[in-house]
């Protein structure tokens, strides 16, 4: 067998992953102080009062407002969604959240991002994403995948195999055991008809960003219902230019 984790090593990780995204390190008031020491740059971006504004999430790595006009201002020190948001900004792409404009805070650790606003998953939707991905092993395998779709879906379908084999003793022939597999595989489906994650590895591979965080508290959706990518942290550039050094600063 080639998937050296067990399911419970698999399930751990990604529980950990999961319960990450609750974890709200970045102060509110703080983050307004930051964006207050460049007033010109605020201004360029559609902000003239930045304490109106009302934060729509607080993270680990940085804080998002309502700006209104139907966007996002997100405040992050990470290079990383920075970056790669760049590689992004003005594709319009159906399931990656648009991005209008990143922008370095000079002489700070910090970017701006500006994005399009968009509506949170239901309660039910974000449960049931969540626990596809913690059947399936999914993140990790695209992961690992390096790139390859079909090898991301050869790894889960060994994976699953293989956790079936281990909790029937390897009678995989029996009605249990076609049971067991059979709901796994339905929520592989699920994520990658309904909730369209083929799709959006695809489209990220193609403008060469490789990107393995999902989980539902990176999905929101449109009016349609689609299901949308709107927090890229953990990403790597494959594309060569160095996107990070090329954005653009707003100076004081």
């Amino acid at each position: 067998m080639i998937i050296a984790l067990s399911a419970s090593k698999v399930r751990k990780i990604i529980a950990e992953a999961l319960l990450n995204e609750n974890n709200e390190s970045t102060d509110e008031s703080s983050a307004k102080e930051v964006l207050k020491k460049f007033p010109k740059g605020m201004k360029a971006l559609g902000v003239n009062n930045v304490d109106s504004l009302k934060a729509l999430g607080v993270g680990t790595r940085g804080t998002a407002f309502d700006v209104g006009n139907g966007k996002v201002l997100k405040l992050t020190n990470d290079e990383k969604e920075a970056g790669a948001a760049s590689v992004l900004v003005g594709k319009n792409i159906k399931n990656i959240v648009n991005f209008y404009a990143v922008k370095r805070l000079k002489d700070t650790p910090y970017f701006v991002i500006l994005q399009e606003k968009l509506e949170p998953l239901s309660s039910e939707n974000s449960k049931a994403f969540n626990n596809a991905l913690v059947a399936t092993g999914l993140p990790i395998w695209i992961k690992r995948a390096e790139g390859s779709w079909d090898r991301a879906k050869f790894l889960t379908k060994d994976y699953i195999i293989g956790t079936v084999k281990k909790k029937f003793s390897g009678k995989l022939d029996s009605p249990e055991a076609k049971e067991f597999a059979s709901k796994i595989n339905s929520q592989w489906n699920t994520l990658v008809n309904t909730y369209g994650l083929k799709e959006m590895f695809k489209t990220l591979t193609d403008v060469g960003i490789d990107f393995h965080d999902y989980h539902a508290g990176n999905m929101m959706q449109r009016d349609d219902g689609t299901l949308v990518l709107i927090d890229l942290g953990m990403s790597k550039i494959r594309a060569s230019g160095g996107e990070v050094e090329m954005i653009t600063q707003i100076g004081l």
